[in-house]
Parts: C-alpha cells; sequence; structure tokens
C-alpha cells in the first residue's frame, strides 16, 4: 500500500513539474525558432548573401595580375626566342600599372621587340584619360554596381521578412481562435453529456418517455462530430504554424501552451504616425531609393562614352647590356553616332520616371490601406462591445432556458437551440478579436515592422 501510494506522489509531482515548466507561447518566444537556421528565414533572406559574395567577385578586377609568356622558334630560316615575366596594378581611378622583365632574342614571330642577351627591365603606366576626369571606368562602376545591389538585395529581404513575419503572427492567431472554439465545442458536448445522465434519471423514475434518451444521445452525437470537425481545424492550424517555427508537435507541446485570444490586446495606433513610421521604416520603398542610386551611377559611368576613350602610356626600360629607354603612345577610339551614349540616356531618364512613378503608387496604396485597415478595426472594436453585450444575454436566455426544461416547461429541442445560439455568439465574438489582431498586424506591416535576425 505504501508503494502504491509512493509510485502516485512521485507520479503527480513528476506531472505538476511538466505543468508548472511549461510557458506561455506568445509572439515574443517566435523570435527564437525564426532564425536563419529556419528554412523559411533562409528562403525569404538568402539572396542578400549572394549578391554580397559578389561585391568580393566584383573587387577582383583590383587584383594583382602575374603574366608569364614564352616561346621559342627553330624554323628553317629563322630562330627566335620571347621569354616576358610582369606585374600589372589597376587601380580604382582607372590608371594601370606594370612592372616586369622580358627578354628577346633572334627573330620574333609576334612583335618586334629585341632585348640584349641578359635582357630588360620594364616599368609603365598606362592613364585612361578622360576616366580619369570622370572619376569612372568599368572596374570602379563594377564593384560600385555591386555595393549598390547588395544593399538593395539586403532591402528586398526586409521586405520578405515583413511579408513572411505577418504570415505567421496571423498563422499563429489563428491558432488561438481554433483554440479557442475547441473549448467552446467541448463545453457543447459536456452539457449534453450532462444532461443526457439527468434525462436517464428521469426515465427511469417514469417522468420522461424513453424517446428522451435517444434525442439526448442523437445531440451527443452531433456534438462529437463538431467537435471532431474542430479538433482537426485545430490540428491543421497547428501543423501549419510549427512548419513556420520547425518545431515538432511533441516539442512544442512538450514546453509550451496557449494562451487565450482575449488575453492579447490591441493597440492604439495613430493614421499620421502610421504614415510617418512607414516612410522611414518601409524597406521596398528603401529598395526603390536604392535603385535611383544605381541609375545615378549608370549616369556616371555613361557619361564617360560621352568622350573619346583616350589613353595614354608610357615605359621606361632598362637593357641590363644596352641602357635605357622609353616608349610613349596613346590610343583614341570615338564612335561618331553615339547612338549607345543617347540611347543609355533615355533608358536611364525613363528608369528614373518609372521609379518615381513606383513610389508614387506605394505611398497612394499606403495611405488608402492604412486608412481602410484603421476604419476596418474601429467598425471590429465597436462589434466587440456589442458582442460582449449579446454573450450576457444569450448566456441568461440559456440558463432561463434549462431552468425551464427541469422543471418540464421546455424541450430537447428548444434548449439545444438555446445552447448552439449561445455558442455561435461566442464563437462569432472569437472571430471579432482574431479580425482585430489581424487588422492590427497588418497595420503594422503596412508601416514596415518586421524581425530582425
Amino acid at each position: 500500500m505504501k508503494k502504491t501510494l509512493l509510485r502516485y506522489a512521485v507520479g503527480v509531482c513528476i506531472f505538476s513539474h511538466e505543468a508548472f515548466s511549461q510557458e506561455i507561447f506568445t509572439v515574443d518566444h517566435m523570435k527564437h525558432y525564426l532564425t536563419e537556421e529556419n528554412p523559411y528565414i533562409y528562403t525569404a533572406v538568402g539572396r542578400q548573401y549572394i549578391d554580397a559574395a559578389r561585391i568580393q567577385s566584383a573587387e577582383g578586377g583590383f587584383d594583382t595580375k602575374l603574366s608569364v609568356a614564352y616561346d621559342q622558334k627553330e624554323y628553317p630560316i629563322s630562330t627566335g626566342e620571347f621569354s616576358d615575366i610582369s606585374f600589372s596594378k589597376p587601380t580604382e581611378n582607372g590608371t594601370e600599372f606594370i612592372v616586369g622583365y622580358r627578354r628577346a632574342e633572334g627573330i620574333q614571330e609576334y612583335n618586334n621587340i629585341k632585348t640584349g642577351s641578359e635582357g630588360e627591365l620594364r616599368v609603365g603606366v598606362k592613364v585612361p584619360v578622360f576616366s580619369l576626369l570622370n572619376d569612372m571606368n568599368e572596374r570602379k562602376y563594377t564593384l560600385e554596381a555591386a555595393k549598390i545591389n547588395a544593399t538593395r538585395s539586403a532591402f528586398e529581404s526586409q521586405n520578405n521578412l515583413r511579408n513572411l513575419y505577418t504570415h505567421i503572427v496571423t498563422s499563429y492567431y489563428q491558432l488561438l481562435y481554433y483554440s479557442e472554439v475547441l473549448k467552446l465545442e467541448k463545453k457543447l458536448l459536456h452539457k449534453a453529456t450532462k444532461r443526457n445522465r439527468f434525462i436517464e434519471k428521469r426515465v427511469s423514475s417514469g417522468d420522461l418517455a424513453d424517446v428522451a434518451i435517444l434525442e439526448s444521445k442523437q445531440q451527443i452525437i452531433n456534438r462529437e462530430q463538431r467537435v471532431l470537425t474542430t479538433k482537426n481545424n485545430y490540428s491543421q492550424a497547428l501543423q501549419l504554424f510549427l512548419n513556420y517555427l520547425n518545431l515538432s508537435k511533441k516539442e512544442f507541446e512538450l514546453r509550451y501552451v496557449l494562451p487565450s485570444l482575449k488575453m492579447l490586446k490591441s493597440e492604439k495606433i495613430l493614421f499620421q504616425n502610421a504614415i510617418t513610421q512607414a516612410l522611414t521604416h518601409r524597406p521596398d520603398i528603401k529598395a526603390l531609393d536604392s535603385q535611383r542610386t544605381k541609375l545615378d551611377l549608370d549616369t556616371t559611368y555613361n557619361s564617360v562614352s560621352a568622350y573619346p576613350k583616350l589613353n595614354l602610356f608610357a615605359y621606361g626600360v632598362h637593357d641590363i647590356q644596352y641602357g635605357e629607354g622609353i616608349k610613349v603612345g596613346l590610343q583614341f577610339d570615338i564612335p561618331l553616332e553615339r547612338r549607345s551614349y543617347k540611347g543609355k540616356m533615355i533608358e536611364i531618364q525613363k528608369g528614373m520616371s518609372q521609379i518615381e512613378e513606383e513610389k508614387h503608387r506605394l505611398l497612394l496604396e499606403l495611405k488608402t490601406n492604412l486608412s481602410n485597415l484603421m476604419y476596418s478595426l474601429d467598425i471590429i472594436n465597436q462589434n466587440i462591445e456589442f458582442g460582449e453585450k449579446e454573450t450576457k444575454i444569450v448566456e441568461t436566455l440559456e440558463e432561463a432556458e434549462n431552468k425551464k426544461y427541469e422543471v418540464g416547461s421546455s424541450d430537447l429541442f428548444q434548449i439545444n437551440q438555446r445552447e448552439i445560439r449561445t455558442l455561435e455568439v461566442k464563437k462569432k465574438q472569437l472571430e471579432y478579436y482574431l479580425n482585430a489582431l489581424v487588422i492590427q498586424q497588418e497595420i503594422k506591416k503596412e508601416m514596415g515592422e518586421s524581425m530582425t535576425l
């Protein structure tokens, strides 16, 4: 007997420990699971890491380059040997420096270079004149474009997170809604089973006909079906929500319990404050600003093509056997029609116009959406107040109907109608709470609220 009591006590302690160790799961708890290890999160932000890596790739255009060349020929009437090793280093302003050693003997096949038997050292510089004056060249453009694209990609990732976060929070609210509805349906079933025991006693005493038991059992079956349907809805809502968290049902139920939907309070948000915050925080608006920055860069780079392509170069050599020498030169190239330059300018101008119109459209939609959402939230809050009054009325009517039934002045049909009506009113009230929270989250999304990783 003592062992049995001891096992019972241990079991109670374990159960109590598990019950008290569970936490109420709130929106803040989500952030522990919404990390880059979560596939939904990484899918939303992965692009920004790809574009960030492209910055390093673009920086490779400024790498020091080692070049080595060697050839030796022995033709029937000519022989020759050529070897060359050099380092070249481009700079951000477009100037390129070169230093190296070469040796050429005999008749060269692809150049007319000839050196002493010990070869020569050379140092040179290549200057793209108009690129230098405009502080823009292809390598610098590629790097700056990669940085701007990475910034825009980061804003787009934040926008993906903004939308995803709203989906996740909404699914959480829907889960709480079905949890509350399931409690209501179970309570409705409990009323029927409790009343069935009362009916069985009345039938046994001869106060009610046997058919009353059949009617009662039919009500129980109907309500059991309602519970099963609601359980299915709850289970699907739970699984959808846990998918977002990348969390198993077993682990979730072991660690957490769900709060009541009515515990979550709505927040007061002012329209003008919402507009101001949206303009400051909306990542999709910031992404448009990045696109405009990219077009400014395109304008600067395109302006170089308005001038001739003029490269000046100079090389100094020191032949180990014969002494010093120099070489200077220039390359000049200009497209006469300049259609590429003119066409690019039109493209940039149209792009700027499109960005401005896109931003204007976003602002119009923002104001319209916030206005509609806030109006809807106000209507729902009024419905919640009316719903509380209606709930008290239907509960009073149900209680009165139960008393009438107990004294025999009502029947199962009437009391069933009252109980179903009470449930529907309470369910409607839960829908108001759900819609209020969902709309509130939509307002926050419009304001640019998201999560940080």
